[in-house]
Parts: C-alpha cells; structure tokens; sequence
C-alpha cells in the first residue's frame, strides 16, 4: 500500500464531494472535507470516520480568498502537505434563455464554479509546484463539451475544462498533474431534488446515452481516485467523461437516417 495521502474536496459535505471522499478514504487516504455547509459537512466526516475512514471538517467558503486561504494554511499545518485538491464545490441552474437569467444569478454561478475554483487551485497549485508533486481534479461537466439551455453553467462548467488545459501545461514540467471528471446527469441530492419535482425525467436521460443507466456519485467517484492514482501517472489536461456514454450517443443517434 503506498504512502497516506492528505486530499482537500470542496464541496464535500454532499453529493460528489461527500462520496469522492469516502473512496479515498477507503483507499487510507487523510481526507479534509471543505464546504460552507457547516452542519452537513461535520455529519459526513463523522459518518465516514465510523466506518475506518480518517477524515476532518473545515470551514469553506469558496466566493472568499481569505477562506480558501485559510483552509489551505490549516491544512498544510494540521494534516500535512496537501498531495490531492478536488474542485468539486459547484451550484446548478435550470433551462433558461440569457434574458430569464438574472445579472446577480449568473455572477453568484461564476462566482462559486469558476472564481472560488480558480482561487483555490491559485493557493494550492504553488505549494505542489514548489515540492515537485501533487494532483489537481477539476468537476467540469457533460455540458462542457455542446451546448446546453443553461446560459451560465455551460459556459462556466467549459472554462473549468480549459482552465484545467492551462494549468496542466503550466504545473507539468513540475510535476504537478491537472485533471478534470466531466459528468452527465448524476442524482445527487440536488439532481435527486430536481427528480422528485419532475423537473428531470431519468428515463429520458438514460435514452440518451449508449449506456442505459444513470451516472452514480461513486462512478465520479472512482473516476476522480483513478486520475489522482500512480496508474494515471502518464495522464495530464484530460477531461473524463464519466457520463455512461452520453456524448457518443448524442452524435451517432443524431446520424441522418
């Protein structure tokens, strides 16, 4: 088995956050879980410490620097040297046109899925570089490869699939490896929330893929362990579809007959 990891998840008190950490946890991992859910996210920890996993809580609110900071000193001087950053701290937006959406949504969207992603690779990408090792996963989405009604997210969820471009190319020649997990339609709670008001149909979800079954949160999951592992040594700048074939069905389906 090789050496405890110290792995930072945003986002982690639910959804793929939470089930990113107990795979790593699984694996003997040292485990932080960061998000601004206070209450929820002491809960996960505490339930993935029941059964063997070592994992802390703390704080975070990604629009705030001076909190990313914060978590990243705690860390580094509570736990160790952060080896593993996942970027899974993110919001949702339903279908609508670019006039339905108002100005202070859209700048709250950016502000948590690109800006607080941004801030937190900027604190802990210079520390990794510095030691000459250390993973960076970004959560892009399905959405970051065609256009979708969701004028904001898509747009965002494709700048986390460049931003990850870029850094892969500036940290490489460090030793630093830049990933990201692009997932279709996945019932976390928030999904799972938009499927118990109708607002998404699984079953049409599933016509849509090669696979005909929903993405899980521990398929992400998996995805996330396995970019960050020595397996994926030789990998870098990649963005993961982890969405049952989705974006080969929208193509070959859509072939004139």
């Amino acid at each position: 088995m090789s050496e405890p990891r110290v792995v930072v998840i945003t986002g982690g008190a639910s959804g793929m956050g939470r089930g990113t950490g107990e795979v790593f946890a699984a694996g003997g991992d040292r485990v932080v879980l960061a998000d601004i859910n206070s209450n929820l996210g002491r809960r996960a920890a505490e339930e993935i410490e029941g059964i063997g996993g070592r994992v802390v809580f703390h704080d975070l609110d990604v629009t705030d620097e001076g909190s990313i900071n914060e978590l990243v000193e705690w860390t580094e001087s509570e736990v160790g040297p952060i080896d593993v950053l996942v970027n899974s701290a993110g919001i949702l937006q339903n279908p609508m046109s670019i006039t339905e959406m108002s100005m202070e949504d859209h700048d709250r969207m950016w502000d948590i899925n690109n800006r607080g992603l941004y801030m937190c690779c900027r604190a802990v990408a210079p520390l990794m570089k510095d030691r000459g090792w250390g993973s960076i996963v970004n959560i892009a989405s399905s959405t970051s490869f065609n256009a979708w009604p969701l004028t904001a997210y898509v747009p965002g969820k494709t700048a986390v699939k460049m931003l990850t471009e870029v850094l892969a190319g500036e940290m490489g020649p460090s030793g630093v490896r830049v990933n990201a997990v692009a997932p279709h339609v996945t019932p976390t709670p928030a999904i799972q929330a938009r499927i118990d008001a109708g607002e998404r149909d699984p079953a049409k979800i599933t016509a849509q893929q090669a696979l005909p079954r929903m993405v899980e949160v521990i398929d992400v999951a998996e995805a996330i362990h396995f970019l960050c592992s020595p397996e994926a040594k030789a990998i870098t700048g990649v963005t993961l579809p982890v969405d049952c074939g989705y974006l080969v069905a929208n193509t070959y389906n859509a072939y004139p007959k």
